[in-house]
């Protein structure tokens, strides 16, 4: 998982087959298959939360379910570690992910 909205990280994308990606004075190439990316600022436990549950309210109002008013998401790092977040579903909500 790759946050793609990381200020700190320069990605570039090579010939489809790999990415590089540069932050501070270390490199990494990766094979782009093995690469998710998350339109996020990073991929922490808090970020990942609030991005599932706005993808998740946006399935759910796409599919026609108009009588949830909030979806509630945890995601555990390890134990003891993590965030929750809720998203309270507005009646005009667009279904674009936040």
């Amino acid at each position: 998982m790759i946050a793609e909205n990381d200020p700190r990280l320069r990605i570039v994308k090579k010939d489809g087959v790999s990415i590089e990606i540069a932050e501070s004075k270390k490199r990494y190439v990766l094979p782009l298959e093995d690469v998710v990316f998350l339109p996020v600022n990073s991929v922490s436990a808090e970020d990942l939360c609030k991005l599932f549950t706005s993808g998740i309210a946006g399935e759910l109002k796409s599919m026609g379910a108009d009588n949830i008013r909030k979806v509630h998401v945890r995601v555990d790092e390890g134990i003891g570690q993590g965030a929750g977040c809720e998203f309270e579903i507005p009646a005009n909500f667009d279904n674009k992910i936040r």
